[in-house]
């Protein structure tokens, strides 16, 4: 869901996160995930996204892409 979004890989962080990067508004946005859970809550992945700069309106256009 992420990479089709412009978010890109990094490189793995500390225990079970993972470091993506997405460029908004001209800046480098580097967002640790926690990759170890078997399901991410809904409210976890909606900060995801606000780390990355993402809009509410990308953010339910990236969601209805998804449920397709």
């Amino acid at each position: 869901m992420l990479e089709p979004a412009g978010c890109k890989y990094l490189r793995e962080g500390k225990g079970d996160h993972t470091l993506y990067f997405r460029y908004h508004k001209g800046k480098k946005r580097v967002v640790p995930i926690d990759m170890g859970a078997k399901e991410l809550s809904p409210p976890y992945v909606l900060r995801i996204f606000r780390q990355f700069g993402f809009s509410d309106e990308e953010i339910n256009s990236l969601l209805k892409r998804t449920k397709q």
